[in-house]
């Protein structure tokens, strides 16, 4: 006799051990980057490490690990694993493995620390530079250019799988059919594993919110996430508190600014924008614990509470900050009389309108009118690429706590913005010994505020609507919710 556990698996002895999991992602089906690109990636490109179901480090393909030479380099070993052609897993596949992500200009292997990265993904070095190197069958040693406790996040990342060069040849648990608006992920073992519970997932892209709430309270899907804060509101609304979830990121919610061309190009400006914003009437607005304000380029509990040096703007208080933001305006020739009109590119969502009206309620208090053009995310990429804008929406963030890696986003050549000095310090700062990383890191931050690249506002968020009959949801900081170690039971009332 079946279990209802098992009711949406069929009840034939060949049948997989395991319920259907049906997941719905509000977005863009075209964005290549996207939540849904990510959440199957994380079920088919298996690591080295891996992360559990709270968002820690776990063993992954590599069994084992130590660190050796003072923390520069990381010795992994391989567990027993077969490829689906039936070849075992060896150290140089993994090798081979990383010199493509090399090749491909992954950043996530600068973000690791990876020996050589920087030189390869810039095109420098061929992939042979590497510091990933296999000493024996099963061992893999990977060499950093300084130690970083960091490390074992960055190789949890997709971006890192062990993914081959051959077609249909891999050692993922779950094979991936369907369409970009839907794909679906079978597992191939009939037993479920910790990694592989789900006998299927689908992960399904849509636009339309309210049919998502719809289908969700029908028990259509299991999950439906917001890739971002859009539709936020709207969930909170419909929904019962006690299913919704919402996760804090590792980042900044804000505006990029154009540095290198336009009005904004003046540092000026972008100082005078960044200190016009109350940013704490529009974080309590929000209404949500996890969203908190940020006046810098690093969330709050990654800054660490760094001191801020003489002269910061940060350091002043609201009715000085506003003063001072009438003065740079004014020495660029705007004012209340004559004020300057800049254009924000704004996603699709109520909640980022109602951001930009409460922003451009404070601007216009200093000499600024906010217009702005609603775009998608495809769009959106496609005009900061050809620098065809003023102020563009920001939600990015990084899956690891890695201050480094956020500062990183604005280094010379990466975008909108350069700062050669701030570039030099950052450099040092990731070679530094990690424990005295975190004060070099916040002057790095502060020297990059003096002519900030984007105007920060308030930390991200993602959220979630999880159905009663999912078990193993645990919320954490950064959204780690691998699909795979999720499990369907029996619809709770």
């Amino acid at each position: 006799m079946c279990l209802l556990a098992l009711a949406a698996a069929a009840c034939s002895p060949d049948a997989p051990e395991g319920a259907k999991l049906s997941v719905v992602v509000i977005g863009d089906s075209e964005q290549p980057e996207g939540l849904a690109q990510r959440l199957v990636a994380e079920a088919v490109q298996p690591g080295l490490v891996a992360r559990d179901e709270a968002g820690q480090t776990v063993a992954g393909l590599a069994s084992s690990w130590r660190f050796v030479d003072d923390g520069r380099s990381l010795i992994l070993r391989l567990r027993p694993a077969q490829w689906s052609n039936g070849e075992t897993l060896v150290a140089r596949d993994v090798v081979a493995a990383f010199r493509r992500a090399g090749s491909r200009r992954d950043p996530v292997l600068v973000m690791a620390g990876i020996v050589g990265s920087e030189a390869v993904t810039a095109k420098r070095a061929p992939a042979s530079k590497l510091g990933v190197s296999a000493p024996i069958a099963r061992v893999v040693e990977l060499r950093l250019e300084s130690p970083s406790p960091l490390l074992l996040g960055w190789l949890a990342e997709p971006a890192l799988g062990l993914v081959s060069d051959k077609a249909d040849v891999s050692l993922a648990r779950y094979r991936v059919g369907g369409t970009a608006e839907r794909r679906v992920l079978q597992r191939k073992s009939m037993a479920a594993s910790p990694a592989a519970r789900p006998a299927q997932i689908s992960v399904a892209t849509s636009p339309d919110l309210r049919a998502a709430i719809a289908g969700f309270m029908r028990g259509e899907a299991n999950l439906v996430f917001g890739d971002g804060l859009a539709g936020l509101g709207e969930v909170r609304a419909s929904v019962r508190p006690e299913m919704l979830q919402v996760d804090p990121l590792w980042g900044i919610y804000g505006y990029v600014a154009n540095g290198l061309r336009g009005p904004v190009a003046d540092p000026a400006i972008r100082r005078a924008l960044a200190m016009a914003v109350d940013r704490g009437r529009l974080a309590a607005a929000m209404g949500i614990g996890a969203i908190v304000a940020a006046d810098g380029l690093l969330p709050p509990l990654l800054a660490g509470g760094a001191v801020l040096e003489e002269g910061d703007w940060r350091r002043l208080g609201a009715a000085a900050r506003v003063a001072e933001a009438r003065r740079l305006l004014a020495g660029a020739g705007w004012t209340l009389d004559q004020p300057l009109r800049l254009v924000l590119l704004l996603p699709p969502g109520r909640e980022h309108r109602s951001i930009a009206e409460r922003v451009a309620d404070d601007w216009a208090q200093v000499g600024v009118l906010l217009a702005v053009t609603e775009v998608s995310a495809v769009e959106r990429d496609k005009l900061l690429a050809r620098g065809d804008f003023d102020l563009a929406v920001t939600e990015a963030s990084v899956p690891v706590p890695d201050s480094a890696a956020l500062l990183m986003r604005w280094r010379c050549g990466a975008g909108a913005y350069c700062n050669p000095e701030a570039d030099t310090m950052l450099a040092a700062a990731r070679r530094a010994p990690a424990a005295g990383r975190a004060p070099m890191l916040a002057a790095v931050e502060a020297r990059m505020m003096t002519a900030p690249p984007m105007i920060p506002l308030i930390t991200p968020v993602q959220w979630t609507l999880v159905g009663r009959n999912v078990d193993g949801w645990v919320p954490n900081a950064g959204a780690s919710h691998p699909l795979a170690r999720l499990t369907v039971g029996v619809r709770r009332r």
